[in-house]
């Protein structure tokens, strides 16, 4: 597995556990629980970090089997927080709470989140494969060959040799050996 992999995977758990936290909290808050507060609270965030740690270390290969990987988390996340939930004080409700709609809405949040997770984590290996490839070009500083026209500029006839005094370039003559 790819490094992105591994992230998009702690990526995945990480939303799968905060989601979970935060759907039963608000669930149980709208249906006329108390807010909650200290010990169920703690555990309630303790068991949905736990099961995303879970998610997130599973890495099933193919899409539907990580969807449902993902759409299963949530409904047990949710299961989880009403556990939690329901060790405060004040929580009574009876079996009739248990209703078709409520059951529905539970599922289309977690089928919902589960889409939506399952679409954020394969766009973030997209976005990391495409910018580990952007940065081999930023740091390489590749530079386009061009080939530039090379004009001489240390022309001797171009010089105004005439106008200098003395002998110009002319050197002394050779000197030959005495003797000889």
């Amino acid at each position: 597995m790819s490094t992105s992999a591994k992230h998009a995977a702690r990526l995945r758990g990480g939303l799968v556990g905060a989601c979970s936290a935060l759907t039963a909290t608000v669930a149980h808050t709208a249906a006329g629980g108390m807010t909650p507060t200290s010990s169920p609270l703690i555990v309630l965030l303790l068991l949905c970090a736990a099961l995303g740690a879970a998610v997130g270390g599973l890495n099933p290969q193919t899409r539907p089997v990580k969807t449902g990987l993902l759409i299963a988390g949530l409904g047990a996340g949710q299961l989880l927080g009403h556990f939690a939930l329901a060790m405060s004080g004040g929580h009574h409700h009876a079996a009739s709470l248990l209703t078709a709609p409520m059951i529905g809405m539970h599922a289309a949040a977690a089928v919902g989140l589960g889409l939506v997770i399952g679409m954020a984590e394969y766009l973030f290996v997209v976005g990391a494969s495409v910018l580990s490839w952007l940065r081999i070009f930023a740091t390489a500083r590749i530079r386009p060959l061009v080939r530039e026209l090379w004009w001489p500029s240390n022309v001797v006839v171009a010089r105004p040799v005439l106008l200098h005094a003395g002998l110009g370039m002319r050197a002394p003559p050779a000197v030959s050996g005495m003797g000889g």
